[in-house]
């Protein structure tokens, strides 16, 4: 039997906590109304409690929202797979592993395991779209997830890439999916944040929460170099003016906007030396 973390939020917290969610490494997540709140059922890993309290640790306001455990057959929560198929961004195939036998050459194939990125999420394919039409040779991906991003641009352009997360699914996956596309050695794959990195790069990728990128967006634009770019994704249009303001703020020209099934992302650029 697997073990499911399901998590009762009202509807306006669903998109929300479902961020939450997928930053914190959930595979797939399932909604279902009950009454007036919605559950979010999705696999958290091996002790999915433990790690719904580091979550709250991180974000406290999500201990508002009640949690449980739900044991299921595994061959239910595997039916999505049946579901996945190639997507096309610009002239990148992302197409899951389990296809391999399809697979042709220059596509990218990638196995999310227990992280979040298949390359079909709306963020993902607006923050591969920005990505692929900037320059650049050094890339940093924060909070890679499965490292569909800096693996599709260490794969079609040789982009060095380092690419961190806080999630040990995440770290797992992304180091799989690199060996798996033959550019392991173009890209690190670091456990940490932003923080924990060093040096400037000519791209930043950033598709995580919008709270963490108002929070962190001094530490996020401090890794863009001079002349590079930063594409920040993860959000809505009633967050998208304050992320463009708070970024803007620290240095950085919005060079363009991409809406993508009613998701956002920036692509911001340093203009001037620091």
């Amino acid at each position: 039997m697997l073990t499911l973390l399901v998590v009762e939020v009202p509807t306006d917290n669903v998109e929300y906590a479902s961020d939450l969610l997928w930053a914190f490494g959930a595979q797939a997540i399932e909604e279902r109304a009950i009454g007036d709140l919605v559950e979010l059922r999705t696999d958290f890993g091996e002790s999915p409690l433990e790690r719904w309290c580091d979550l709250i640790g991180t974000h406290p306001s999500a201990a508002a929202w009640p949690a449980r455990i739900d044991r299921v057959d595994p061959s239910v929560t595997e039916g999505w797979r049946d579901h996945v198929g190639v997507t096309t961004v610009g002239e990148v195939r992302i197409v899951p592993a389990w296809w391999s036998n399809e697979r042709k050459p220059g596509d990218v194939l990638i196995e999310p395991g227990g992280s979040f990125g298949m390359g079909d999420h709306p963020t993902t394919r607006a923050t591969l779209t920005l990505a692929l039409q900037t320059p650049g040779s050094s890339v940093l991906d924060i909070g890679c997830g499965s490292g569909v991003l800096g693996i599709a641009l260490a794969a079609t352009r040789g982009c060095r890439v380092v690419a961190v997360d806080i999630a040990p699914a995440a770290i797992e996956a992304t180091l799989s999916n690199a060996h798996r596309n033959g550019v392991d050695r173009l890209v690190l794959v670091e456990t940490g944040d932003v923080r924990s990195v060093r040096g400037t790069y000519d791209l930043v990728l950033a598709n995580i929460l919008a709270p963490v990128l108002l929070a962190d967006a001094a530490d996020v634009a401090s890794r863009v170099a001079t002349l590079g770019s930063v594409v920040l994704s993860g959000f809505t249009a009633s967050r998208v003016d304050d992320i463009a303001r708070a970024y803007s703020a620290l240095g950085l020209v919005e060079v363009e906007r991409l809406e993508v099934g009613g998701w956002f992302a920036l692509q911001m650029q340093r203009v001037e030396q620091r």
